[in-house]
């Protein structure tokens, strides 16, 4: 655990909000949920306290539109959807410390109404009366997912409040041929009386997080971008009748904006962690003190997170410290094009992974992570990473070295290590160092870090084949024996390097390498070591990613405490008075969950803004 200034520092990670108006799918799926899984595991591996949040998006207009769709209560849908996309996070083992439910948490929706009162009684928000497209056929206000149109930045297509081709905020009303999305008419403009946030006058919170925290060269280039033009007003409340209620006379008929609820948000979410329900203002602690906090989001929601957030943050409390990073993602694509519902484009997650194994997925959306560029899934290429690489390469090679543990005993041979060891542990080493910066968060790459690992397997692979040559000749037999044991060194620090992203996997190969306790609380080697000499080996003959056998053993789930312990779906309809944020238990099985794409029509849920990709 890092000390500074005598003080401990831990890290809060937190993944931008799914909004519950569908299932999950497996393009919100890759980032930033395994983005910030991948990150939490490998911060503890390294003796860092390390919390992971997130929550779903509750109040969004997608939710309120999807709920007029289907003729039912908001409440009901983001509660049925949240307990759904909970449940496919879990089988895909993404172990979060708390995946909260806003509408079902008092203490949650009294948290934001506080804030809100902050900013006005520090006249920060100011009421103002602008021309807004009021649809007649539907008798309403068209904002956000109620309307859409032409991006003025881009030409884009784009819904009110964020462009997702550029990433450039909207009004909804300087949209260019707007449309009302439920009838498709166009709308007029009406005067509409709203309290509005002066980001401009914020400016240089957007200005000293820009400065100061970590982004990809993409992000940095949109931010800057923005701060070069003078920064727009933001609607914090919008005429709608879902969400959390303006604590103002006069706005009866409003909500409190579900955008720019997203800023305190995550303060609200710190607020329901349990070490902070018995702590008045415990909350301030990640986020006033010496605590790192990193966030995990979209290409379309750097503008929020990096712009307009530390903005109103400064405007509630100056106090409050700028995250130290933000992981952010490009677009991700289903068979060359964009996820979507609309035309049965889409592949949902918990369905998949009720057909496929949870770490050859992570593997795989690692591997092809949009980091820095859009990228592509399609089932073939998955297979092949799977058939392929897997199991042809990795299998291939840990069958083979099961098979020749067992013909010498059993165990970890008693032998001096062959000439040509030093170089090839040299090698691990480097390759330890390399994933060591893929891991950061400065130089987060779960693409890079999954070649990596491949490049572990093959460096051994090849230790194998030049060392092959003393099987069976009795005057090479401790040459042989030696040349075992540093294989075995190979596999152990594949099971370390591979915790992150292969949970599953690295736990089980970790314990049949007779190593002690979960790999998840292993620390994580600079210089991976031997295996000790007399270790009883019970590696897999039938590898660990070909399909389960009748009879065969499940793997050892991980520990869990009885604070990860996510609670039955049923639970979920009944708002909790306290206990509002649930924790993930990334072993949990997959409850029943949706339909099958086939059988299912519902829009998947729209998540950091909000769209994780």
């Amino acid at each position: 655990m890092t000390i500074y200034r005598g003080c401990l520092v831990s890290y809060l990670v937190t993944a931008g909000p799914p909004t519950p108006n569908g299932l999950l799918h497996l393009g919100h799926l890759s980032v930033p949920y395994l983005a910030g899984d991948i990150l939490t595991r490998y911060l503890r591996m390294i003796g860092e306290r390390a919390t992971y949040i997130s929550a779903g998006d509750d109040h969004q207009s997608y939710v309120a539109r999807m709920a007029k769709q289907e003729g039912r209560d908001p409440a009901t849908v983001a509660a049925e959807n949240g307990a759904r996309i909970r449940e496919s996070l879990a089988s895909a083992g993404i172990s979060l410390d708390l995946f909260a439910s806003p509408a079902q948490s008092p203490r949650y929706s009294g948290f934001i109404e506080r804030f809100f009162r902050t900013l006005l009684d520090r006249d920060a928000l100011e009421e103002r009366t602008t021309d807004q497209p009021f649809c007649i056929t539907c008798d309403r206000f068209a904002f956000e997912a109620h309307l859409r149109g032409r991006c003025s930045h881009c030409d884009a297509e784009s819904d009110g409040g964020i462009c997702e081709a550029c990433g450039k905020p909207n009004a909804g009303a300087d949209l260019i041929d707007p449309a009302c999305v439920t009838c498709g008419g166009t709308p007029e403009r009406r005067p509409l009386r709203q309290l509005w946030f002066p980001l401009e006058r914020y400016r240089s919170a957007a200005e000293f997080t820009f400065a100061c925290a970590w982004l990809n060269p993409r992000a940095r280039a949109l931010v800057a971008e923005l701060l070069a033009q003078p920064l727009p007003d933001v609607p914090a409340t919008q005429p709608a009748e879902w969400g959390i209620a303006v604590p103002a006379s006069g706005y009866d008929d409003q909500r409190i904006s579900a955008w720019f609820e997203l800023g305190p948000h995550y303060l609200a979410l710190t607020d329901l962690l349990p070490e902070a329900r018995g702590n008045p203002g415990g909350w301030q602690t990640p986020w006033t003190g010496f605590d790192n906090v990193v966030q995990c989001f979209g290409f379309d929601s750097i503008y929020f997170h990096v712009v307009l957030f530390p903005a109103i943050f400064q405007a509630f409390d100056p106090r409050l410290r700028p995250p130290i990073g933000f992981i952010t993602n490009e677009f991700f694509r289903l068979d060359g094009s964009k996820f979507s519902t609309s035309r049965g484009h889409a592949l949902w997650a918990g369905a998949f992974l009720r057909e496929h194994d949870a770490d050859a997925l992570r593997f795989h959306l690692a591997r092809v992570a949009p980091e820095i560029e859009q990228t592509n899934f399609t089932l073939d290429e998955f297979e092949a990473t799977r058939r392929d690489e897997l199991i042809g390469i990795w299998d291939d090679w840990l069958k083979d070295l099961a098979k020749r543990c067992e013909a010498a005993g059993g165990m970890v041979p008693l032998a001096p290590a062959p000439r040509s060891a030093p170089l090839a542990l040299a090698r691990l080493a480097s390759l330890f160092g390399d994933l060591s910066h893929c891991y950061s968060v400065q130089g987060f790459s779960p693409s890079r870090a999954a070649h990596l690992l491949s490049e572990i397997v093959r460096v051994a692979r090849r230790f194998r084949a030049e060392h092959a040559v003393f099987d069976g000749k009795p005057a090479s037999a401790l040459e042989a024996a030696g040349a075992l044991a540093v294989e075995l060194a190979f596999a152990r620090g594949l099971a370390l390097a591979a915790a992150p992203i292969l949970p599953g996997f690295a736990d089980r190969l970790w314990r049949d390498l007779g190593e002690r306790g979960a790999v998840a609380e292993a620390r994580w080697e600079l210089l991976p070591a031997m295996p000790t000499a007399g270790t009883a080996i019970s590696l897999s003959t039938t590898g660990y990613f070909e399909p389960a056998r009748p009879g065969s053993e499940p793997a050892p789930p991980e520990p869990t405490s009885e604070a990860e312990t996510t609670p039955p779906a049923d639970d979920i309809e009944t708002a909790p008075s306290e206990a509002e944020g649930e924790p993930i238990d990334a072993n949990a099985e997959a409850r029943a969950e949706a339909p099958s794409p086939a059988e299912r029509t519902e829009p998947a849920p729209r998540a950091n803004r909000r769209r994780a990709r």
